[in-house]
């Protein structure tokens, strides 16, 4: 039996990322971890009695959280019993390192019996890759996460047609939303779900629309849903990519959306640029709607608020009124508008504001990069709500060194 975090938003990142390397590096599907998860408790056997006790401790701890953020940081590996092991870093936040460890302490009165690591202090949180490598497929695949992309990949993502992202260096913040109990098997004995706070039974747990609701009460929870927009912001607005009608950008950017609902997506997107944006200059840098099916951008630009100023993306070429760049001043900034970073139209070497990069290459490209100087704007990184220009000159960019997303302390140099 094992206590574990499924991976929800971000898991189809997690699989492709997984399933891309096991293609290219040949490795046996007997050592390829196809589900990604981060196990926090376990293996371990239990009789009855004791499974209708984990189940209590598990409402009992579960239940003083709403959610617990975590960041994947690349890769890393450790000798196993068996071979070495890579997997995904989780940076575990201070509040999911508290609840692990009091999960673990008070599981240990219950079901003793399980992993030595269960019992140590310093857990080593992580979602494996592959394990039981031997020493030729460990250098196979450990020489391609560590490597940069080669020419052929970097040409291919510049000439595709589709956005099927792939990520090299994995850097991602998530959210641990549901803690998952399984049995022998590997199948869900009872799931429990921190935003509605409810224990879940098999059935209920794979709920896609009980899903759908977790996703909607983390949304509003994070302001990314349902918020009120701040007086104290000024226009211009700021906001990129958001791929109104992409349903497959739910899967490939980690977005908190039901993948079967991209209306809902739309919605929100639609909304929460209305609710911030009056009769005010907005600059929007590139890919509004995207995918076969997808209404034209001039259907999505009637339907949003405000003096639009299209900065143009890779979809969205033939569209009226668009321009591949403009600098704009504000106070003693100058910043160049575009889409994407690696294809600068201009020479340029001050402040530059861009979408393209979603949250798929944050390493390089987070909310503020202060040694690029970059700022990305991409829905991802912003709450899915346009920025204001105002705000983003207000954090003191010369001091910042890094800064993640919009809602990230700022590393200062």
């Amino acid at each position: 039996m094992l206590i574990e975090v499924r991976i929800g938003p971000g898991k189809r990142k997690l699989t492709n990322s997984i399933t891309r390397i096991n293609r290219l590096c040949g490795t046996p599907v007997n050592k390829i971890h196809r589900v990604p998860h981060i196990t926090l408790y376990g293996s371990f056997s239990a009789d009855y009695r004791q499974v209708e006790r984990v189940k209590e401790t598990l409402v009992s701890v579960c239940k003083k959280y709403s959610f617990l953020p975590y960041l994947i940081d690349g890769f890393r590996w450790i000798k196993g019993e068996q071979g070495r092991v890579i997997y995904f870093n989780i940076i575990a936040s201070t509040e999911f390192k508290k609840f692990r460890r009091e999960l673990a302490q008070r599981l240990l009165r219950i079901v003793p019996k399980t992993q030595p690591f269960d019992k140590e202090e310093d857990f080593l949180f992580h979602s494996t890759l592959a394990y039981k490598l031997d020493s030729r497929e460990f250098e196979k695949i450990w020489s391609y996460v560590c490597s940069d992309r080669s020419l052929a990949e970097k040409f291919s993502s510049h000439t595709a047609d589709t956005e099927d992202y792939h990520l090299r260096y994995f850097y991602l913040p998530l959210n641990a939303l549901r803690i998952t109990f399984l049995n022998d098997q590997s199948k869900i004995i009872c799931e429990y779900d921190f935003l509605q706070q409810e224990m879940f039974s098999r059935a209920e747990a794979l709920d896609v629309k009980k899903w759908s609701r977790t996703l909607k009460l983390f949304r509003i929870d994070k302001g990314i849903e349902g918020f009120k927009c701040s007086d104290k912001q000024r226009p211009p607005y700021l906001i990129s990519d958001l791929h109104l009608d992409h349903a497959n950008i739910i899967h490939y950017c980690a977005r908190p959306f039901a993948s079967s609902n991209v209306d809902e997506m739309n919605g929100v997107s639609v909304e929460n640029w209305n609710n911030t944006v009056g009769n005010d200059d907005i600059y929007f840098l590139g890919d509004l709607s995207f995918g076969r099916g997808a209404n034209p951008v001039d259907y999505w630009l009637k339907r949003l608020k405000g003096r639009k100023h299209f900065i143009r993306g890779r979809h969205d070429i033939k569209t009226r009124d668009s321009k591949e760049c403009e600098v704009i001043h504000h106070g003693r900034y100058t910043f160049l508008l575009t889409h994407d970073p690696d294809r600068l139209p201009i020479s340029w070497n001050n402040w530059l504001i861009h979408g393209h990069k979603h949250n798929n290459d944050m390493k390089n490209y987070p909310f503020i990069n202060g040694d690029r100087k970059t700022i990305n704007v991409s829905p991802e990184l912003v709450n899915y709500k346009p920025v204001s220009l105002d705000f983003i000159a207000s954090l003191k960019l010369n001091s910042i060194k890094r800064m993640d997303t919009i809602d990230s302390i700022p590393l200062m140099r």
